[in-house]
């Protein structure tokens, strides 16, 4: 099959429709650039405009973005691919002129595709094929194509395109501050600048904290480069009114309320809109403070913590503090009165190196927290110096242990306390000045290797505990004992010491104890008299008792219903409440005879005798309260009771008048039995206080036969003061065995005249008759006066004739206890005797046995102290 002889478009025709390509291509292009171009000046103008109304959200700004790229990135893309590359061909152009006028694009469609290998090769004759095309070519030659071009719109969207442009740069030449502002947050709508406005405000924080429940007056101030100045601005808060805030002084005044929740502040002022979060918070307030002490050299403590209480913080003078105080909050920072800055750390401030004086001091601070909230008013701390005081000591000890006999052992108890540490804690003790006497029972004379040494007041202490300077308080037991002690019978001052470190510190001393050493014979004799004050009470107990029988046969003697009246039933009454008040006194009076009974066994010089008695005074009391006296209470109350008949009521009252005359006779042969008991003892002390006296007057005669040949041939006034010192003494002793002398013939002459007895008549006349009072006085003066070889003489007489008048009584006593007799009677009565006196025995046996143990325990603890010693 021959080659195709497809003929080719004429030449004109080509070029024509060349021309209307490119003509369309700059059409077109031209619309997509002006499209594109007022899209993104549009965008940027409403960008501009929408900042100039309110503060345009970022969702906006990112619209106005995307379209503005859109119109870069679509149009001028699409209209390309739409209007060039779709366009490119003839036929492609052909059909875009049918658009327009049809059958000027049909036929130009035709003699293309006559041109064309695909639809030319159906015409067999090229002649007719280029006569076609000629007559086209001629056709169109005659005609514009441009005229085809769809909706042609670029002059349109050139202008368009050129107002646009022109406002913005005419807005741009008006305010390029807002321009500028608005083409960067065009530009960068990731991450904005703030909007410009025309009215400008300083900058404002996106919260504020304000402090809970308080008025708050909030300020925002036009800036220096604002635009605008509008005189009145608005504001409102979270479901609130809208409020008005004028202009003064470039400053807009918001009050804000007291608030409990947070809230949201919108403030408008012209163009400018700001919003706040408004937070409640309470404002920093003082937790507490604490204040590290570094205390005076001194003291050798080391360094302590004090809190502070109540505002105050003390601490001993001259120490050096290190203050931290604490706030509910974290702080920004503090300062003090002044404004000095001061040390922060998180929500404490720290003031080092306070000095405290003796007066005290007041800190003053402020502070703020890390939100800018202060103190409602300056934090103030007091300092108080303390004084470092003495210390205190208590010396503590049984009142019944006050007069003890010198072999018995007292336990005292000794607390100190101090602030600040305590050095030592001790007891000292102080004797009167006296002479050795060591009683030993049925001795004629004092031991001559003791007698007659003087005994000046012996003085001793006794550190107990050794302190420390962190040690506030120290116990301590001690073992009082006079014989251990080397302490005569004397009147003994005995106080507890203690010391702290405080430089130039004295001791300081407790309430003195005065504790009377008694020999046997002042120890009987003080049982006598306590046992004299039992019976004496006893016997008022009993005055009493008789006329409350009195009173009940006055109202047994009531006739008919008179019993029963109010007035009657106040006196039985009143029967009951002193029926137990006597309860009450009598127990009271048995337990202070239990108790004399054994500080009684303690003393052998008692005579065994009067204890017996002693022992059965007590046993008849015991009964007494709980029997008959409690049995006449109860019938007294019931005869008072307003629940029993007339006839109960006189029966009640009769058995308690019965009962209560039971009780009295009881306590009549009680009293009688103890009034035995000590005319017994005091029989048995005569003995031996004449013996006492005695060996006082061997002591006397023998300390001056000490001194003799010191003061041989000298008078008083010519003697070494020490001797004559000595001299005083001795003879202040004399005096005192004078008085010793005196009371003795004052008891004896009671004592004949209660009991009858030949015997202590006889004595009382020979010692008046002798007048020993007075020749001691005698004795004395000479004393005084140095007449010492005569004083001794006297002395050692007086002592001998002292000694025979005791012997006197001793020997009338063991006559009379030997005289009795009778075989079984008398037998059973010395076995009951001796049963007694074994009894005492035992009595004396365990009170020893517990001494020893309290020794033995007190000489432990000293071991352990001193095996827990520190080496020095």
């Amino acid at each position: 099959m021959p080659p195709s002889t497809t003929v080719k478009l004429p030449a004109q025709l080509v070029r024509q429709l060349h021309s209307f390509r490119r003509r369309l291509r700059t059409v077109k292009m031209l619309e997509a650039v002006c499209l594109a171009g007022i899209a993104v000046i549009l965008s940027y103008v409403l960008l501009y405009l929408s900042d100039r109304l309110w503060e345009t959200p970022s969702a906006v700004g990112w619209i106005l973005f995307f379209t503005a790229m859109a119109g870069l990135a679509v149009f001028i893309p699409w209209w390309s691919f739409r209007w060039v590359w779709q366009r490119r061909t003839e036929a492609q152009l052909a059909r875009l002129i049918s658009r327009t006028d049809a059958a000027l694009g049909d036929r130009l469609l035709g003699v293309i595709e006559l041109d064309s290998e695909k639809y030319g090769r159906q015409y067999s004759s090229e002649k007719l094929k280029a006569a076609a095309m000629e007559q086209v070519a001629r056709e169109v030659s005659a005609r514009d194509l441009t005229v085809n071009i769809p909706r042609p719109s670029h002059k349109k969207l050139f202008v368009l395109l050129a107002i646009l442009a022109l406002c913005t740069a005419g807005v741009c030449l008006v305010s390029p501050e807002a321009a500028g502002n608005a083409l960067e947050r065009w530009l960068q709508p990731f991450d904005p600048p703030e909007r410009y406005t025309f009215t400008q405000l300083d900058p404002t924080p996106d919260s504020l904290v304000i402090p809970l429940g308080e008025s708050y007056l909030y300020e925002l101030k036009l800036a220096n480069a604002t635009k605008s100045r509008p005189q009145t601005a608005e504001y409102f808060f979270r479901n609130r009114v809208r409020q008005q805030a004028p202009l003064t002084d470039g400053v807009y005044k918001i009050h804000i309320p007291p608030m409990q929740q947070a809230d949201r502040l919108e403030f408008f002022a012209g163009d400018v809109v700001r919003r706040l979060k408004i937070i409640p918070k309470a404002r920093p307030s003082l937790l507490g403070a604490t204040a590290t002490v570094a205390y005076p050299a001194y003291m050798a403590r080391p360094d302590g913590q004090e809190a502070m209480r109540a505002g105050v913080i003390s601490a001993p003078e001259g120490s050096t503090l290190t203050l931290k105080v604490t706030a509910s909050q974290n702080l920004a920072s503090a300062a003090d009165a002044q404004g000095k800055p001061l040390r922060v750390e998180g929500s404490s401030v720290v003031i080092p190196d306070i000095r405290l004086e003796k007066d005290p001091r007041e800190i003053e601070l402020t502070w703020t927290d890390s939100d800018g909230l202060a103190a409602s008013q300056p934090v103030r701390i007091r300092l108080e110096p303390i004084e470092d005081k003495q210390p205190s000591i208590y010396l503590r000890g049984g009142e019944n242990d006050r007069y003890v006999l010198e072999d018995t052992s007292i336990e005292l108890e000794v607390e100190a306390a101090d602030d600040f540490g305590l050095r030592e804690m001790g007891v000292e003790w102080q004797g009167e000045k006296s002479f050795y006497d060591d009683e030993e029972e049925n001795a004629a004379a004092p031991d001559p290797a003791k007698a007659g040494k003087p005994v000046p007041g012996l003085r001793g202490e006794k550190v107990l505990a050794d302190g420390h300077p962190t040690q506030a308080s120290l116990k301590g037991m001690y073992l009082f004992q006079a014989r251990a002690l080397k302490l005569s019978p004397q009147r003994v001052v005995v106080r507890g010491f203690t010391q702290d470190y405080k430089p130039g510190g004295k001791r300081v001393y407790s309430e003195p104890m005065i504790i009377f050493v008694l020999s046997k014979s002042e120890h009987a004799q003080m049982i006598r008299n306590e046992l004299e004050r039992i019976t004496s009470e006893l016997e008022g107990m009993i005055r009493r008792m008789d006329a409350m029988t009195d009173e009940a046969k006055r109202l047994k003697g009531m006739e008919g219903s008179e019993l029963k009246k109010a007035e009657s039933q106040e006196r039985l009454h009143a029967l009951a409440d002193e029926e137990q008040t006597n309860r009450r006194e009598l127990s009271d009076l048995l337990n202070r005879s239990e108790d004399l009974f054994k500080e009684a066994s303690r003393n052998p010089q008692i005579d065994p005798s009067g204890m017996k008695e002693f022992m059965k005074g007590i046993s008849m009391l015991k009964p007494i309260p709980n029997g008959p006296m409690k049995k006449a209470q109860k019938q007294f109350r019931d005869s008072a009771s307003e629940n029993r008949s007339e006839q109960e009521s006189r029966k009640d009252l009769d058995d308690g008048e019965s009962s209560h005359s039971d009780a009295t006779q009881a306590l009549k042969d009680a009293m009688n039995q103890l009034s035995k008991s000590a005319q017994d003892m005091e029989a048995s002390t005569f003995v031996a206080r004449l013996k006492q006296a005695a060996a006082k007057e061997d002591s006397i005669a023998n300390a001056l036969a000490g001194q003799i040949n010191i003061i041989v041939g000298m008078t008083m006034d010519e003697l070494d003061p020490s001797t004559k010192r000595e001299m005083e003494t001795i003879a202040t002793l004399q005096n005192a065995s004078t008085q010793d002398i005196g009371w003795i013939l004052e008891d004896l002459s009671y004592y004949k005249s209660r009991t009858g007895e030949r015997i202590y008549s006889d004595l009382y006349n020979q010692m008046n008759a002798f007048s020993l009072r007075e020749k001691l006085d005698l004795v004395h003066g000479n004393i005084l006066n140095a007449i010492t070889a005569r004083s001794i003489d006297e002395s050692r007489l007086y002592a001998s004739t002292l000694r025979h008048w005791a012997k006197l009584i001793d020997d009338y006593k063991k006559s009379r206890g030997g005289g009795g007799g009778g075989s079984g009677g008398g037998d059973q009565a010395s076995i009951s005797d001796a049963e007694f006196e074994f009894m005492l025995k035992i009595i004396r046996m365990i009170q020893q046995e517990q001494d020893i143990r309290m020794r033995t325990r007190a000489a432990e603890q000293e071991h352990r102290k001193t095996l827990t010693a520190p080496a020095p």
